[in-house]
């Protein structure tokens, strides 16, 4: 039900060998092994899609609810912005579907554009919604600590006894709930919601809208 895409880090090796002594300074002989540096060079970004989806369970009549908690995180070395597709297996699919944040109100993707939760917001030129904050590169340390809370629909960062808190390294969620309304029984059928995320490095610009234009120019994308 996800699909991602990453850019890619370029992994740099330094190689520092040390020159042979001649053997005739008997002093100088002892010779320590090669030396290997290994060092990263974060020369772009990278995100992952991080989803609450459990079973759907069975349908309600024609009608099938499921959760769906979207968020997105920064699993790269350097801070960054990022933007979200969602998009369907089948554009008759996408016609039945809504969008829910608090799984009481359900909007169509065209009327959810208008209720985004904190921190997004949708581009109809190109069909992207966008994180507008930075996401800090720190996911690779605290991912193991992050824990899913049932009540809020997102996953948080505990911080200190029995306090919640949102991290920086991910944001908060697109989308929480989804419900699909099939015009028949005999119309009901299993589909796919792929969600794409795409990052950009926040030195490309001084806010989000920047450095993506920014990036995307310079890449001729």
């Amino acid at each position: 039900m996800k699909l991602k895409k990453i850019l890619p880090i370029f992994l740099l090796c330094g190689l520092i060998l040390i020159p042979a002594v001649p053997a005739a300074v008997s002093y100088m002989t002892d010779q320590p092994d090669d030396m290997l540096n290994p060092f990263t060079i974060a020369m772009d970004s990278t995100t992952t899609v991080v989803e609450k989806f459990p079973d759907p369970g069975e349908p309600e009549g024609t009608i099938q609810s499921f959760e769906k908690a979207v968020q997105i995180a920064n699993t790269g070395y350097i801070d960054c912005y990022t933007r979200v597709a969602l998009t369907f297996s089948e554009d008759d699919i996408k016609n039945k579907t809504k969008y829910s944040y608090d799984g009481t109100n359900y909007y169509t993707q065209e009327e959810y554009i208008n209720h985004l939760p904190n921190g997004w917001v949708y581009n109809r030129d190109d069909g992207y919604f966008y994180y507008t904050p930075i996401l800090e590169a720190s996911w690779n340390e605290i991912e193991d600590n992050f824990v899913y809370d049932e009540q809020w629909g997102e996953h948080f960062y505990p911080e200190g006894e029995n306090v919640m808190v949102s991290h920086a390294a991910i944001t908060t969620p697109l989308i929480r709930y989804v419900k699909t309304e099939f015009e028949s029984p005999e119309d009901m059928r299993t589909y796919s919601l792929h969600v794409y995320s795409e990052s950009v490095p926040f030195y490309f610009g001084t806010d989000y809208a920047s450095a993506w234009t920014n990036y995307l120019n310079g890449m001729g994308s």
